[in-house]
């Protein structure tokens, strides 16, 4: 059976037992689910000494077949989670294991990458696993159910978030939502209560991220940010994990949001309608005249072939040639400084 998210904890209510199919790309979503479910689980008898985890990370098929097939320790129901990336080859010979060992008292929870319609239809292992239980496919929320998410979240630590601070924080996170659940867990640990404003969400940021998608985004837009502050973010993001490919597509943000400010300066010849929908800078009015000295220091003309460098980096990141694709970046990042940097002499 196939429900959507919004479905499953209706299902849970008539019925716990089965299998349970989370395919996403989002951990967060996956592991929200996975937790609806062991919570209903705990009420129907799975408890906490019958409950085994695995991965295809470590392929451990003996212990999975025990773990399925075993009444447990102290009770008849045994509850079995099983995370799997690789659907072709590892996965593949799990879900098949998972297929033959299904039986009355056993809980299946299983967690995919996300499958379209399509491949879900050819995986057969899928399907009959399916055919005992429901399969969710859990889709990229938009930013409006994300933030109305955070603000029940952040009440349910006590917390109110500001229009500001939800900007701030969604900016800063590009969607990780649990990144973004983790700043307001911090901040309730920290004793933190009622509302929280632009100021203490960014403070939580720094002090957790070192630098965060929102600082690079903003030092490159932000003239007064020299070129070695830049270098330094952008070094500090990619020893914490980030991709050539993910400061990419942070590199076009920045790029997009000084080309989009650009054009409207040169017709318009002012910012105020543009920042009156912004969703950060119309509740964060400190930072507009930051992204204003941001757009006077360039001309469409540079950006137009900063864009052009972009699509190279793009490339360059997409071909897995990311030293390649920093440096493009780097002279990126140079050429947006202030006039005492150029690309070229001639420009």
């Amino acid at each position: 059976m196939k429900i959507n998210s919004n479905e499953l904890e209706g299902k849970l209510k008539q019925q716990i037992e089965g299998v349970y199919i989370f395919s996403g790309n989002e951990p967060f979503w996956l592991d929200e689910a996975t937790s609806t479910v062991q919570n209903y689980a705990a009420k129907a008898g799975f408890g906490r000494d019958n409950t085994y985890s695995f991965s295809d990370d470590e392929l451990k098929t003996d212990e999975l077949i025990e773990a399925m097939t075993s009444p447990g320790l102290f009770a008849d129901r045994v509850l079995v989670k099983l995370k799997i990336k690789d659907l072709k080859v590892k996965g593949k010979k799990l879900l098949e294991i998972c297929s033959e060992c299904i039986n009355p008292s056993l809980l299946l929870i299983i967690q995919i990458p996300r499958l379209t319609l399509a491949e879900l239809n050819k995986n057969k292992p899928l399907n009959f696993l399916a055919d005992h239980g429901i399969i969710s496919i859990f889709y990229d929320p938009d930013q409006r159910l994300i933030t109305d998410f955070l603000r029940r979240r952040a009440a349910s630590l006590g917390l109110n978030l500001n229009q500001g601070a939800l900007a701030i924080l969604y900016s800063a996170y590009e969607g990780n939502v649990e990144g973004m659940v983790q700043i307001l867990q911090k901040m309730e640990l920290c004793g933190i209560k009622g509302t929280v404003t632009e100021d203490l969400i960014r403070t939580h940021i720094s002090a957790d991220n070192h630098f965060s998608a929102f600082d690079y985004i903003e030092a490159l837009i932000d003239p007064r940010v020299t070129v070695e502050r830049r270098l330094q973010i952008m070094e500090v993001l990619l020893e914490n994990g980030i991709t050539a490919m993910d400061l990419v597509t942070r590199t076009g943000t920045a790029l997009s949001t000084l080309h989009e400010m650009r054009t409207i300066l040169d017709t318009v010849g002012n910012l105020d309608g543009y920042f009156a929908g912004h969703r950060l800078l119309k509740g964060y009015t400190a930072k507009r005249p930051m992204y204003l000295n941001g757009a006077r220091n360039t001309d469409l003309r540079e950006l137009h072939h900063l864009i052009d460098l972009l699509t190279k980096a793009d490339f360059m990141a997409r071909s897995f040639r990311d030293e390649e694709a920093v440096m493009i970046l780097k002279e990126i990042a140079a050429a947006l400084s202030r006039k005492t940097l150029r690309l070229y002499p001639d420009d």
